[in-house]
């Protein structure tokens, strides 16, 4: 529960700090009712808030604006929030504007905890939103034959010019999927770089 016994106060401006009461949340609705809002330093004066004005600005925006839609993200938001994510990257307000009620905080805890997640899953990069480059490799060098691994893996970085970057992790990759295939199936070793290789 949200009290005043748990805010602290910022001894240099002597500002509340923390978790909001109750009766703040409902002297900030009262005031904003009243009067709108604009200049939050005002409002916060307004409405006798020993707050900062930014603290009420997140506060109302956030939390007590009463068109926030509340509850998950339905499939259509979650498609539009994936398809401008691509387009505008971590810019969560103007994502945000695109999504009636829904708060940019909101947007972006759900893209950290779900979206995300979502996307490496697929094996999709959540910043470039293409496929995965160790994705790739792991792909072409999986059915090769161990002798040939590390052959075929400076061939793909010297004939692929993406891959090329990568040429360390396709290196790498080789030597554990080589361990993986050589190893017996049933040692500790082999278990870990099998984990290790499904990771990348």
């Amino acid at each position: 529960m949200e009290g005043s016994s748990t805010s602290s106060w910022d001894e240099t401006n002597g500002l509340k700090k923390g978790p909001w009461a109750p009766e703040e949340d409902q002297k900030l609705v009262d005031c904003i009712q009243k009067y709108g809002h604009g200049n939050w330093k005002e409002v916060s004066k307004l409405a006798g808030l020993n707050r900062c004005g930014k603290s009420c600005r997140l506060r109302w925006t956030n939390y007590l604006r009463p068109d926030i839609k509340r509850g998950a993200f339905s499939e259509e938001e979650e498609q539009t929030i994936l398809e401008l994510h691509a387009l505008l990257g971590n810019k969560w307000s103007a994502i945000a504007s695109h999504l009636p009620g829904r708060t940019d905080n909101e947007i972006k805890n759900f893209w950290n905890t779900h979206l995300k997640k979502k996307l490496l899953q697929r094996g999709i990069d959540p910043t470039t939103h293409m496929p995965r480059i160790d994705n790739l490799l792991m792909n072409s060098l999986a059915n090769i034959p161990p002798d040939q691994l590390l052959v075929a893996a400076n061939n793909l970085c010297i004939n692929n010019v993406l891959a090329c970057q990568y040429s360390t992790s396709a290196t790498e990759l080789a030597k554990m999927l080589y361990l993986a295939k050589t190893l017996p199936r049933r040692s500790s070793s082999y278990q870990m770089i099998q984990r290790n290789s499904e990771r990348l």
